[in-house]
């Protein structure tokens, strides 16, 4: 429900630079259902009170309507204001590492050019449900970052006007992957195009899966050990408990209790 609520792309590639006006060319692709291209890149970021170096990824959202494809659930404050280039929303994990809230500044090198960023919003996103930054092995909020804003601010920053160097697809039910796949790679390889690649080969979404299976996994492994080593324990207890109280076992029987009654009562300790 939160991938569709949010419209988590099936299909993403990466681009060097690549003209807007290739959209309409990819929007053709048999089987694609939607397109959304953005501004993507990797910048270092000075953190005010911590040392060790961090990076982000920058990521541009659209001046006026919402993206339609891997769009953010706000969870503090708001989106940043059109021709606010100094405005950013951060995800929510980089935020409470670092004890930010809406307001808060930091500052990041953009190309080249250190920029000062006030924090207007934290949000969270479906592409990002466990942020990876590039190299590391697990994620770490604290040394890494999702930063979104102004497209027009991004575009200036690394000369991408009316250009993209990420693109998303939602594909229609039904639709062949592998093919949309190709189709694209052929029409992004002039542009710098890296191999698309699908929604299972996606960082985030293949942690998570990966997670869930181990879950999957303890949920079938454990709970059968944890009741043989109950049963073990509970044997245990009742055979040395038996065994201590043989004379009360035969006192009782000379008084007429039945074996079934003696059993019942040493059950109720197991209950």
């Amino acid at each position: 429900a939160y991938y569709e609520r949010y419209r988590f792309a099936d299909v993403f590639a990466s681009v060097s630079r690549a003209p807007k006006t290739l959209v309409d060319r990819i929007a053709e692709i048999p089987g694609v259902a939607s397109v959304d291209t953005r501004i993507a890149k990797l910048v270092l970021l000075d953190i005010p009170g911590y040392l060790e170096p961090a990076t982000g990824e920058v990521i541009s959202l659209p001046e006026i309507q919402e993206a339609s494809l891997n769009r953010l659930y706000m969870r503090v404050g708001r989106m940043p204001e059109p021709g606010r280039a100094e405005e950013v929303v951060v995800n929510e994990g980089f935020a409470s590492s670092h004890g930010f809230q809406p307001g808060a500044r930091f500052s990041a090198l953009l190309n080249g050019r250190k920029r000062e960023l006030t924090i207007v919003g934290i949000a969270l996103s479906p592409e990002f449900i466990y942020a990876v930054g590039p190299g590391d092995i697990m994620p770490d909020d604290r040394r890494f970052g999702l930063i979104w804003m102004s497209e027009k601010a991004l575009a200036s920053a690394f000369d991408l006007d009316d250009a993209f160097s990420s693109v998303s697809l939602k594909l229609l039910r039904g639709a062949s992957e592998s093919e949309v796949i190709m189709r694209l790679d052929a029409l992004l390889e002039r542009y710098g195009g890296r191999a698309a690649y699908g929604r299972k080969d996606q960082t985030s979404h293949a942690w998570l899966n990966h997670e869930l299976d181990m879950l999957n996994n303890m949920s079938r492994t454990l709970p059968p050990i944890f009741l043989l080593v109950s049963a073990f324990l509970v044997n245990l207890t009742l055979s040395r408990l038996v065994a201590l109280e043989r004379e009360q076992i035969g006192l009782m029987k000379a008084l007429g209790y039945s074996n079934a009654s003696i059993v019942t009562h040493y059950l109720k300790f197991v209950i």
